[in-house]
């Protein structure tokens, strides 16, 4: 599918036959292909390909929630201070979504006349400036409310990463002694150590009136709901929806609790059913930013490219400084093919402080994407520092190691892989194309024939398991692989291509002819398709 926590695109290219095969630069919009030059033969190299940009990573994206449930202490966003509100008007917000933003947040500070000017050079509009102006005179935003214990955990179900729901609980303190047993719950829920100790030393303030029953009723809440995010981070997400169905039906108008089932339906790729959860989420609380991304989640699932970008975009808007959320919506760019600005974004996550694995990992996907293989090596090195166990990085890193030749590297990259995750099929087809790159073609057909295994729907594995059963002669072979990549994507103009190669060498020119058209109609950019296809429409007006 398009880009998600694991998703995939593909670059294959051709050369002279049983010659090293040459590789491409993957394109972040996989309609486009590299070209390289040749008629005779194709010979694909299935390693040029990108996984899907990881949405569960994106999941680690979040910082404040604001559900206006009973069950659920509100948790909206700290009022903007000075740099926030210049970064505003930098970032293309200081308009009239921004000053909404303003009235609804407040700031910290008073503006002087000349901080005021400063902004109005800078685009600010009048709207945005009355905005400002009366939020500084009205002063900062008051108290906010401690944490329940729901809360804490209901955050952490809802996509708030661990680091920001520890900066809430230093901001606002807990209504709750947390016990051993909690904190483990907490644990258990994705709460990382700083979160653990944040909690264990935070300013406790209890409320004055404590209602027996209300209190029985959020302790059913918080075990459906810490039950959820436990099977949640353990991958089952179909159980987990249960248990937050459970604790939505004792609090329905809660907003954090719709947002919670909302990311377990997108880990389910139930999209139609997360739409629903996201517009309620959205509808009690429309200043949850992490609605909105995981509505974009869900269209993005949909294949509606454009109200992806437009959700992530509405979530910046709504907390403009947050690395997290410029880090998804460079993957909603990414995923639209809008390689630039997906750089931009995730650089300016990179500034905010999000030096992360994700943040590199995607950022060399996309580099890798333009041909910058040098840069994309240098992301997927750092992105391995941050976490070496990532299969698909070793994965990616083998296929940037590849474009510049280093087939060895290629080699003990995609093995890595490998070893991490023994049924990756991305990493078999991969070192296949190293194995023929390096005349092994016994080696790729073995690879290539289990990644089909894992994967039958694997069309590069295919085009790559044809190229490698050309090599050996079996042309049979090799066309029956070609025309199954072509049934899982017709419009593969080098499965077209390495079709008619085959063809031509059984003797078929009019079958050959006719993949060769339809390889050029479909990358009239690529000469090796020009080539081959003006080559046998000579021969035909000759005769």
């Amino acid at each position: 599918m398009w880009l998600r926590p694991t998703a995939s695109f593909l670059m294959l290219v051709v050369t002279m036959a049983l010659a090293q095969p040459l590789r491409a630069q993957p394109d972040v919009a996989p309609t486009f292909r590299s070209a390289s030059a040749n008629v005779a033969a194709s010979i694909p190299c299935c390693g040029g390909f990108k996984p899907p940009l990881r949405h569960a990573e994106l999941r680690v994206s979040a910082t404040t929630s604001t559900g206006t449930s009973p069950g659920i202490a509100a948790s909206p966003a700290k009022p903007f201070n000075r740099e926030q509100i210049v970064g505003m008007v930098r970032d293309g917000f200081g308009d009239d979504s921004g000053a909404k933003l303003i009235e609804e947040r407040g700031i910290d500070f008073v503006p002087s006349e000349d901080f005021l000017q400063a902004l109005k050079a800078a685009g600010a509009s009048e709207t945005f400036l009355r905005a400002v102006h009366a939020a500084g005179r009205s002063g900062p935003v008051g108290a906010r409310a401690p944490l329940t214990q729901v809360q804490v955990i209901a955050l952490l179900a809802g996509t708030v990463p661990s680091h920001r729901v520890t900066i809430l609980v230093q901001e606002r303190g807990i209504d709750f002694e947390p016990t051993g047993e909690y904190l483990r719950e907490v644990s258990l829920s994705g709460g990382e150590p700083e979160l653990i100790g944040a909690l264990k030393t935070a300013k406790v303030t209890k409320p004055e009136n404590v209602d027996p029953s209300a209190q029985a009723r959020q302790a059913e809440i918080k075990q459906h709901v810490a039950r959820g995010a436990e099977l949640e981070n353990r991958g089952a997400s179909a159980e987990a929806e249960q248990e937050y169905r459970v604790a939505l039906r004792l609090d329905p108008q809660n907003s954090d609790l719709h947002l919670a089932l909302c990311r377990a339906l997108n880990d389910q790729r139930k999209s139609d059913e997360a739409l629903i959860e996201a517009h309620e989420s959205l509808r009690l609380n429309p200043n949850n930013e992490w609605a909105h991304v995981n509505l974009g989640i869900a269209l993005g699932d949909k294949g509606d490219l454009n109200g992806m970008v437009a959700e992530e975009r509405a979530a910046l808007r709504l907390n403009p400084n947050v690395g997290e959320l410029h880090l998804n919506v460079g993957i909603a760019l990414a995923n639209q093919g809008d390689a630039d600005d997906a750089i931009a974004e995730f650089h300016e996550a990179l500034r905010l402080g999000l030096d992360v694995s994700d943040v590199h990992y995607n950022l060399g996907v996309v580099l890798l994407g333009k041909g910058d293989s040098d840069g994309a090596i240098a992301e997927f090195r750092e992105a391995l520092r941050l976490n070496p166990d990532s299969a698909d990085t070793h994965v990616n890193l083998g296929v940037a190691l590849g474009n510049k030749g280093d087939l060895n590297g290629e080699i003990v990259e995609e093995r890595e892989a490998l070893r991490l995750n023994p049924n990756s099929d991305k990493a078999h087809a991969n070192l296949g194309v190293a194995l023929g790159n390096q005349h092994d073609f016994r080696g790729q057909i073995a690879e290539e024939r289990e990644a089909i295994r894992i994967n039958p729907n694997n069309e590069d594995a295919h085009v790559g398991l044809g190229y490698a059963l050309g090599n050996i002669g079996d042309l049979d072979g090799q066309i029956a692989e070609e025309r199954a990549a072509l049934r899982l994507m017709p419009n593969d103009d080098l499965a077209a291509f390495n079709l008619g190669v085959a063809l031509e060498r059984k003797g078929d020119r009019q079958g050959a002819f006719e993949q060769y058209r339809a390889a050029y109609t479909l990358a009239p950019r690529n000469p090796a398709y020009q080539q081959a296809y003006e080559r046998l429409l000579r021969q035909a007006n000759q005769r």
